[in-house]
C-alpha cells in the first residue's frame, strides 16, 4: 500500500450507491407498486435523476429533483400509477436500504478514524439511513448544507473547510469514480468499492488509492498496524 494512512485523519464516504443500496432498493420498491413492469419504472428514474443532477444550473432539493424524475420516467414507460402513488414511491426511494457490510465496516473505522457522510441527498434523508442503518458517523454533510452537488468542487472544499483538514489528511470513498476523480483534483487520497450495478471497474486512467470489494475489506486495508504499533 502506497497511501501514508497515518497521515490520514478524516474518511469521507459518499453514501447513495456507496453505503447504502439505492438501485436496489429503487428496484424493489417499484416491482412492489408495478411487480415485473417496474423495472423499466426503475431504470428511467434513476436515469432521469442523474441527469437531472448533471444538468441544473442552479441547486434544487433532492426530493424535487427525485420526484420530477419519478414522474417523467412514469411518463415515458406509460405507468398507471396515479399522483397519490408516484409521491408514495418518490418517498421511499429516498429510504434506501444499506449494504450489509455497512454498518460493521463503517463502525470499525469510526474507532480510529474521523468518518463523516458526504451524500447528494437530502438532510432528512441522510439522518433516516444514519438511523435505520446504524451508522456511526462522527458527521453526516448532505448537499442541501452545501448547496451543489457532487462533483461540484464546492462541495469537496467546503467539507475540508468545515472539517478543518488538509486535502491529504481526507480520504474520500466511493463505489463511483467520477466521485473519486473530482475529490483526487482536491488533493485528497481515494478509495474505490465495488458495488453491484453502480460503477463499473475503474478506467485506465483512474489510479484511486485503495479498492476494496467490500467496506469491511476497506476496513481491513486501513486498520494494520503502523509500524509503531506493532
Amino acid at each position: 500500500m502506497s497511501l501514508d494512512v497515518s497521515r490520514l485523519n478524516v474518511l469521507l464516504f459518499d453514501v447513495l450507491g456507496t453505503v447504502v443500496d439505492e438501485r436496489g432498493s429503487i428496484l424493489a420498491a417499484a416491482r412492489d407498486a408495478l411487480g415485473e413492469g417496474g423495472d423499466a419504472l426503475a431504470t428511467a428514474w434513476l436515469d432521469r435523476l442523474n441527469a437531472l443532477i448533471t444538468e441544473a444550473d442552479d441547486y434544487r432539493p433532492m426530493d424535487e429533483l427525485n420526484l420530477e424524475a419519478l414522474r417523467h420516467a412514469a411518463d415515458t414507460t406509460g405507468s398507471s400509477l396515479d399522483e397519490p402513488a408516484l409521491t408514495a414511491l418518490a418517498e421511499q426511494g429516498l429510504r434506501p436500504k444499506p449494504w450489509p457490510d455497512a454498518a460493521p465496516g463503517v463502525g470499525a473505522l469510526a474507532d480510529r478514524f474521523t468518518v463523516v457522510a458526504l451524500s447528494n441527498t437530502t438532510t432528512r434523508s441522510l439522518a433516516e439511513i444514519t438511523r435505520r442503518g446504524g451508522l456511526r458517523w462522527a458527521l453526516a454533510l448532505s448537499s442541501e448544507q452545501i448547496g451543489a452537488y457532487k462533483p461540484d468542487p464546492a462541495v469537496y472544499q467546503r467539507a475540508l473547510e468545515l472539517l478543518r483538514v488538509e486535502p491529504d489528511q481526507a480520504l474520500m470513498v466511493a463505489s463511483h469514480s467520477w466521485d473519486l476523480r473530482a475529490a483526487a483534483k482536491h488533493g485528497m487520497a481515494t478509495a474505490h468499492i465495488t458495488r453491484e450495478g453502480e460503477d463499473d471497474d475503474p478506467a485506465d486512467p483512474d489510479e484511486f488509492d485503495l479498492h476494496a470489494n467490500t467496506i469491511a475489506e476497506l476496513a481491513a486495508q486501513l486498520l494494520q498496524p503502523t509500524p509503531e504499533e506493532e
